[in-house]
């Protein structure tokens, strides 16, 4: 299925049994969105009109999937779910269906719908962004969304536009993205700094991310599922911190500086230490 775009877009297939991946941190990350919306609202909770059906079956979806794929953590309720662990229930999504549903899981929700020949933004559940602004996106075609990525658009902006028009319900795919920054924070909203000394912690944030399309709106969900680790913890993984300072220094020019690599590098120094 489309090789050379799942190569240059970094896609990998995904079996559907893997959509979604539950762990232990996921009352915790239901936490962290609630006291988000509340602080935030709509600078991480957005739905425009037109994205109502495709909620809505997006709901279905993620219930019907939760509870044959991963029955041990969830179950039905006339109610709606309740997650078993500690029989938290949770809200149905009758009401803001994305919002609802977003807090069933650790993941943030989006989701992108075909309009004017392009795939635009249409509503979303972001409460772990990475240095972008919800309230800047929304509506916006996903090549726009993207446009700070270096490149992005020449290389291979028609490409993602012909993958997303040929994406398959039955054949959702993953891909995963990673940067530096210089805290803990899971809703990293604001700028890279341009210095970090080097006394600072630095954190490696990975993102899971997932596209699949929903089979009777044709909109596809986009889930992106943050991962926080320190490099002090990092040092006792046999190789990691080497790996990185290698990816670190092949990273091209362009690259290099839209991750703010140079921002980090005193940070950086403390790190050496590690030979595993």
């Amino acid at each position: 299925m489309h090789d050379a775009p799942l190569l240059q877009m970094g896609l990998s297939p995904l079996r559907a049994a893997r959509w979604i991946e539950p762990d232990g941190d996921y009352l915790q990350m239901r936490q962290h969105k609630l006291r988000t919306r509340e602080r935030l609202d709509a600078c991480v909770y957005q739905a425009l009109p037109q994205s109502r059906d495709a909620q809505t079956e997006l709901a279905r979806a993620l219930q019907t999937y939760l509870l044959h794929h991963h029955s041990n953590l969830y179950g039905s309720t006339a109610n709606g779910l309740v997650y078993l662990p500690t029989e938290q229930a949770l809200c149905d999504a009758a009401a803001e269906p994305l919002w609802q549903s977003s807090l069933w899981i650790a993941d943030d929700l989006l989701l992108l719908q075909a309009s004017e020949g392009t795939y635009r933004l249409t509503a979303a559940s972001l409460c772990s962004p990475s240095h972008w602004r919800l309230e800047e996106k929304m509506g916006l075609p996903l090549v726009d969304i993207h446009a700070p990525v270096p490149g992005l658009r020449e290389r291979i902006g028609a490409k993602i536009e012909r993958f997303m028009a040929h994406l398959k319900p039955s054949h959702p795919v993953e891909r995963f993205n990673w940067s530096l920054q210089a805290d803990d924070a899971l809703c990293a909203r604001a700028p890279q700094p341009d210095y970090v000394d080097a006394a600072t912690e630095l954190y490696y944030r990975t993102e899971r991310q997932t596209l699949r399309r929903l089979p009777q709106t044709g909109a596809i969900v986009f889930t992106i599922r943050v991962y926080l680790h320190s490099l002090s913890a990092l040092q006792q993984v046999p190789h990691c911190l080497a790996r990185l300072r290698s990816a670190i220094a092949s990273a091209p020019p362009a690259m290099a500086q839209y991750k703010h690599f140079a921002t980090y590098q005193a940070a950086l120094e403390k790190y050496r230490g590690d030979t595993r």
